[in-house]
């Protein structure tokens, strides 16, 4: 009798839905680039039924956590998010894949990296183009995130990012080129791996968390029944005279700005220099306890506690950190 070759058990894979241009649709089908689409309409079901195969790759599951734009994101969204993959987790669950819009998807994608712990993979997917526009490309990603998060060479290496045919992780990915199609990067570090018809390949191991201290890839529990923090960004620039850091001082010591400023980020000129007429003015607030941190105004931190951060990111480490009682 000829016996069938051996196949492994597929991998079950919750895919999490969350809005986002990915579950877009623009008033005319098969528009070329979706001008005027409204974000976060389409349901996690109606994703994957776009992405056929995907069930040859993956048994799974499904859950509309949200449908919004990811411009109107909220970081109470990261918990919701951490608590569900936890949750599955604890079931026995196998990889998590999040639908995400675009705009904030490296906010969520780090914020989640600093949350959870190791486990299985947990990979994040967006889109450029609506559901309908012409050669959309919310299908071939979504495929691919599902691809990744049910191959257990992906566990282990934090929160990843899959987006034409790139996987990247979290702390190094960006929305680099915001009118591309191929739209995301990981700066002079590069991918982590590619994924295509052959197969997923890891070209470079994920980068060491950098916060000292902290083992690489431990859980950062922040207290779930505080407040988030007060953490703002401000620019230096030609010109910068600080007003606006002390408007901001001035309302949070007056109790008009609720919650108080807990800590400023400042994106400094080249490397990271502040305009004298400002630095007067942060200094006045590192003196009332507030934090200030800068970082470069394009790129990473180089070197330091946020080494490898961009502006936004050094905010959500920020965020989770001092979250907590009001």
């Amino acid at each position: 009798m000829r016996q069938e070759p051996f196949s492994p058990p597929l991998a079950t894979v919750l895919v999490l839905g969350t809005g986002g241009t990915i579950a877009g649709v623009a008033p005319a089908a098969g528009a070329a680039t979706g001008a005027g689409y409204t974000a976060g309409v389409l349901g996690v079901e109606q994703l994957l039924a776009a992405a056929p195969g995907v069930e040859a790759v993956a048994r799974l599951q499904l859950r509309q956590l949200c449908n919004i734009d990811s411009k109107d994101a909220q970081p109470d969204l990261w918990l919701r998010l951490a608590e569900a993959v936890e949750d599955w987790r604890a079931q026995g669950g196998g990889g998590c894949v999040i639908t995400h819009g675009s705009d904030t998807l490296e906010e969520t994608a780090y914020a989640l990296d600093c949350l959870l712990g190791p486990g299985a993979p947990v990979v994040l997917t967006a889109a450029m183009l609506p559901a309908g526009a012409l050669s959309a490309d919310g299908p071939r990603n979504l495929f691919d995130a599902v691809r990744v998060a049910a191959d257990a060479s992906a566990a282990g290496r934090g929160v990843l990012c899959v987006l034409h045919g790139r996987v990247h992780a979290a702390r190094d990915v960006s929305k680099e080129r915001p009118a591309q199609i191929d739209a995301f990067g990981s700066g002079e570090r590069g991918p982590l791996g590619w994924i295509d018809a052959g197969g997923l390949r890891w070209t470079r191991e994920p980068p060491a968390a950098a916060v000292a201290g902290e083992p690489a890839k431990s859980a950062l529990h922040v207290d779930a029944a505080a407040h988030w923090p007060r953490v703002e960004l401000v620019c230096s620039h030609a010109g910068a005279d600080g007003a606006l850091v002390r408007v901001l001082l001035h309302a949070s010591r007056q109790g008009l700005l609720q919650p108080p400023l807990h800590a400023l980020v400042v994106l400094g000129t080249g490397g990271g220099t502040v305009h004298r007429e400002l630095q007067i003015a942060l200094d006045e607030a590192a003196a009332g306890g507030v934090l200030v941190q800068v970082v470069p105004r394009h790129g990473c931190c180089q070197r330091g506690a946020y080494d490898g951060l961009n502006a936004v990111k050094v905010r959500v480490r920020l965020l989770l950190q001092g979250r907590r009682r009001i």
